[in-house]
């Protein structure tokens, strides 16, 4: 083998684990393995075939190239080369591919990069491939080394050197994959250090019933990313030297910290609800509770086992209401239900009768030819007088008797628990009664219970953790975790219990020897959990079953579907 191919390769060797090294130490002592060019036979008569003007352009080239690779100028000496190789006979190539070896062995990989997407190169695209690999190895960037050696593989299965590009590939698997350890980003210092800690409690429970289960050691890396991008990103490189198989978070920050995983090929979990971020790069997944997922989970609910048609929404003028509103109109176009009201509301305010009796047709606008005008001089008016004519210009109250049929079975009010308190008893007041009443996870809250006491009956909540569910797994968790912390855990510390067993439980697949084979294992995969079923999808997105939620006498109940 090439002394100076020699050399490369034991670097690269020792950059791995002392068993890795051993392993590949003969890879580093083999004979040496010449590119597909046969040299001339020994006693063979070259053919005259170049005049010798041409023999010495082609010494005066590589003369040209052998200075600039002495200079550390690899690119120009590549290109030199390169024309070389384009003027060489097949006696000569050896000695010039041998050269271009020598250059590429010290050639930064984005330069090795330019060159293969130059078209109709002398140099063979195997050596580019080759040596692209392996000067990403020698960079500790094994993603990169890895695709680069999968390529030349996958390409060239009977080059030369395909067989130690196999066992480099074989060996850099193992050194940067550990299957019993994770990284986790969480915001452990800050103003959002409570969502931080409320999730390592979640995540400590895990690794605590894993190892008990498995009669084994489970390892996670706890990195505080401060609510920083800066810092989430510098997390993840942390991470990857640490050689974790999979990342858990982060909570926040999550553009950054999964920027940098998918360039280093690491699989990351973020606990958040931001739909778009899997997308973003095939490692990336998101397990979280999302808008879609509560709008799917009730609207199934709803039209296909309740078997209502007709259905109202009132919702706050604001974001978070705007977004439930569209989400719930499109879902019942799919399920071939009918809205027949949608209502805005001022959230600042606190009497909703208008646009309740907008929606219950109790409501009409007075024509424009009946509303007074105010005379100039009788802007004085003391407060009351002629206020009906003058004030309340949107418009007027059909008379009790002429009150219509309320044409809708179910309300959906996406909005917090603080407003609905308001907004149910005001429902009843106008006599809008007997319909299911539909909510967010933000119903979800004890003070639903007394705020709107005898107005929530027929309430219908969609939630990504119920404690007193009668799955096993989830009460089981509830259990646990009350016991060893004394106090109920939420969604937050229930979903980062369920991502730490969904990685372990993918990572202990017989099939996983790596991050891309665990990012594999995760897609398409159901797992059981205590927040329910989850899958990802080849997206990284994931779909789960949510909790419905009712009330009865005072308590929330879990609803069976």
């Amino acid at each position: 083998m090439n002394k100076k191919l020699t050399i490369i390769r034991n670097q690269f060797c020792c950059l791995l684990t002392i068993a890795i090294i051993a392993g590949l130490w003969g890879c580093a002592q083999k004979s040496v393995k010449k590119p597909s060019d046969k040299p001339p036979v020994p006693g063979e008569e070259i053919p005259e075939e170049k005049t010798e003007k041409e023999a010495l352009l082609t010494q005066i080239l590589m003369a040209e190239a052998e200075k600039f690779s002495e200079e550390d100028n690899n690119k120009d000496a590549l290109f030199v080369y390169n024309q070389a190789l384009a003027k060489a006979e097949p006696w000569e190539r050896e000695n010039i591919l041998s050269g271009i070896e020598k250059v590429l062995a010290k050639t930064d990989p984005h330069d090795i990069e330019e060159f293969i997407q130059i078209k109709n190169l002398s140099i063979p695209q195997a050596l580019l491939l080759y040596w692209l690999g392996l000067n990403y190895a020698a960079q500790n960037n094994y993603f990169e080394a890895a695709k680069a050696l999968g390529e030349f593989i996958d390409t060239y299965p009977d080059h030369a050197y395909a067989e130690d590009a196999r066992d480099l590939l074989a060996a850099m698997k193992q050194a940067t994959f550990k299957k019993d350890t994770i990284g986790c980003l969480l915001p452990l210092s800050g103003k959002y250090q409570i969502f931080g800690q409320r999730a390592l409690l979640g995540i400590q429970l895990a690794i605590q019933d894993l190892s008990k289960t498995h009669g084994r050691d489970f390892n996670v890396i706890i990195k505080d990313t401060q609510s920083n991008p800066e810092r989430a990103a510098e997390c993840v490189d942390e991470l990857n030297q640490e050689k974790v198989m999979g990342i858990i978070g982060p909570i926040l920050t999550i553009q950054t910290a999964g920027a940098r995983a998918e360039n280093l090929g690491i699989p990351l979990i973020a606990l958040a609800q931001k739909s778009q971020f899997p997308l973003q790069g095939d490692y990336l997944f998101s397990n979280f509770i999302t808008p879609e997922m509560q709008v799917q989970s009730l609207a199934s609910y709803v039209f296909l086992e309740l078997g209502i048609k007709k259905v109202a929404i009132l919702y706050p003028n604001e974001r978070y209401g705007k977004r439930y509103m569209e989400l719930f109109w499109d879902v019942a176009d799919e399920f071939n239900g009918e809205i027949v009201g949608v209502e805005s509301y001022d959230g600042k305010k606190t009497d909703f009768t208008i646009p309740i009796r907008k929606l219950t047709g109790e409501y009409y606008p007075l024509p424009e030819f009946l509303i007074p005008e105010m005379p100039q001089e009788e802007e004085s008016l003391t407060p009351g007088e002629n206020e009906i004519e003058s004030n309340d210009t949107r418009g007027a109250i059909k008379p009790t008797e002429e009150r219509i049929q309320i044409d809708f079975q179910a309300l959906f009010i996406p909005d917090s628990v603080s407003r609905v308190n308001l907004i149910l008893p005001q429902l009843a007041f106008n006599d809008a009664k007997g319909m299911v009443l539909l909510g967010t996870n933000l119903w979800h809250q004890p003070s639903l219970l007394t705020g709107a006491k005898g107005y929530n009956n027929n309430a219908v909540i969609t939630d990504g953790y119920f404690g007193n569910s009668k799955n096993p797994l989830t009460a089981g968790f509830e259990k646990r975790y009350t016991d060893l912390y004394e106090t109920h855990p939420g969604f937050l510390e229930a979903i980062a219990y369920d991502t730490v067993n969904i990685l372990f439980t993918a990572a202990m697949d017989e099939d996983v020897d790596s991050r891309e084979s665990l990012k594999n294992v995760l897609q398409g995969t159901l797992f059981e959990g205590v927040t329910g079923n989850t899958i990802f999808d080849k997206t990284g997105s994931a779909h789960k079953e949510l909790f419905l939620i009712t009330v009865k006498k005072g308590k929330f109940m879990e609803i069976s579907h």
